[in-house]
């Protein structure tokens, strides 16, 4: 150790550096080895997601969201609906839906019966043309129906612009959606149909 404490290091695997002032007091190497020990375990703690999420992206970490290819094989295994979004970190308008759906107790509430499937960047290029209806613009919130594994292009948003079906710019568009979809699974006639029918 020198003459300013353990401190004095710096620690690049972790992307900080650690530099002491000269007023620091004198560190034991058991306290420095303990503070560095602590230090990487919160690194890659924190580095880290709950299995099988891949966390809000700006859409609420409070919601369970999935992959793509995690999300669609849930839906298929729980024969449950899922909500597809689409959205790009660079975008503007992804970037003014995210809080809003993060904040609403409505789509939390909903979310109970779906399975939320958070496609980001790069990630679209897992999807399929299918999730591109009507062209590649984002944000695009889509919904899959896991029962007959078809995506379900007729829920969009009513309100918004016909050339764009599933661009939406707040909460109440994509709570509307999703309160179809949901009542469309609870339908005996949708949950009786074959592929075929639909």
């Amino acid at each position: 150790l020198g003459s300013q404490g353990c401190f004095s290091c710096s620690f690049p695997l972790f992307g900080v550096a650690i530099v002491s002032a000269p007023t620091m007091p004198k560190v034991s190497g058991i306290a420095c080895v303990t503070v560095l020990i602590a230090a990487a375990l919160f690194c890659v703690a924190s580095a880290i997601t709950p299995s099988g999420s891949v966390g809000g992206r700006g859409f609420g970490d409070n919601l369970n969201w999935v992959s793509f290819t995690e999300g669609i094989a849930e839906a298929e295994a729980t024969k449950k609906p899922a909500m597809v979004v689409i959205h790009k970190s660079w975008c503007g308008a992804c970037k003014a839906l995210g809080p809003k759906v993060a904040q609403s107790s409505e789509i939390a509430e909903l979310a109970k019966d779906f399975v939320l499937i958070n496609v980001h960047d790069d990630e679209e290029a897992h999807t399929t043309e299918k999730f591109k209806p009507d062209g590649g613009y984002i944000p695009r919130v889509i919904f899959y129906d896991g029962l007959h594994g078809e995506v379900l292009l007729d829920h969009i948003n009513k309100k918004g612009n016909p050339s764009y079906k599933y661009f939406h710019t707040g909460a109440e568009s994509v709570v509307a959606s999703m309160k179809e979809v949901k009542e469309l699974f609870e339908s005996d006639a949708f949950l009786s149909k074959g592929k075929a029918e639909l």
